[in-house]
C-alpha cells in the first residue's frame, strides 16, 4: 500500500473509532469527561503513527533518489495530549448546537493525522539535511487550493513551510538538487534578507 493510502486508511480508522466514542456517549455508554479523554487518546496515537509514517516515507524516498541507504531522520513527538484535549471538548460542545454534529466530530478524528504527517514529513526532510527543496504531490483528487499552491511543480527551499488545509493528503516530496531560490520567507530565517 502506498504511502498516501495508508495514510488516507489511518485518517478513516481514526475517524470511525472517534465517531465510535461519540455515539456511546450519544447513547449515555460514557460521561463526558470519559468521552474527552477517549476521543484525545486515540487522536494521539493516530497522531503518533501518522508522524511515523511520514518520516519513513520521507526516509525512503531520499534513499530512493539518493540510490543509498540514509538513516531516518526521526520526527520530535510533542505530547498532544492538552491541546486534544482541550479540541476535543470544544468539538463536543460545538457539535451539540450542530445540525451535523457528526461530521464536526469527524472532521477533528480526520484531520490531526494528516496534519500531524504533513508536519512530520516537513520536519523529516529538514532533518535530514540532504534534502535541499521540495515540490508538492499532490493528490490524485486534489482541490482548486492545493493546485495554487503547487504552482506548475515548483522546487520550494527545504526549510519553506509546506502548505495544506484541513484533509489534505498532498505532501512534501523531497528534491535533492542545489541552487533551489530561496524564498522571502526562508532568506529572512536565514539572514540573507
Amino acid at each position: 500500500m502506498a504511502y498516501r493510502d495508508t495514510l488516507r486508511q489511518l485518517a478513516d480508522d481514526t475517524e470511525r473509532q472517534v465517531l465510535t466514542v461519540y455515539r456511546s456517549w450519544l447513547d449515555g455508554l460514557l460521561d463526558q469527561t470519559e468521552t474527552i479523554r477517549m476521543i484525545a487518546y486515540l487522536i494521539a496515537q493516530a497522531n503518533g503513527r501518522a508522524r511515523s509514517l511520514a518520516d519513513m516515507a520521507m526516509a525512503l524516498q531520499i534513499m530512493v533518489q539518493l540510490d543509498e541507504a540514509v538513516p531516518v531522520p526521526g520526527v520530535d513527538y510533542p505530547d498532544d495530549t492538552p491541546r486534544l484535549l482541550k479540541s476535543a471538548s470544544t468539538v463536543l460542545g460545538t457539535a451539540e448546537a450542530s445540525e451535523v454534529p457528526e461530521k464536526i466530530v469527524a472532521r477533528l478524528a480526520r484531520s490531526e493525522p494528516l496534519e500531524a504527517a504533513a508536519s512530520a514529513a516537513t520536519d523529516s526532510m529538514v532533518r535530514s539535511g540532504l534534502t535541499k527543496g521540495w515540490v508538492r504531490d499532490k493528490s490524485t483528487n486534489a482541490c482548486q487550493l492545493c493546485e495554487w499552491w503547487w504552482r506548475e511543480g515548483r522546487v520550494w527551499p527545504a526549510e519553506h513551510p509546506f502548505q495544506h488545509h484541513k484533509g489534505c493528503t498532498c505532501s512534501p516530496k523531497p528534491v535533492m538538487k542545489e541552487g533551489i531560490k530561496e524564498t522571502w520567507k526562508t532568506a529572512r530565517a536565514k539572514g540573507i534578507r
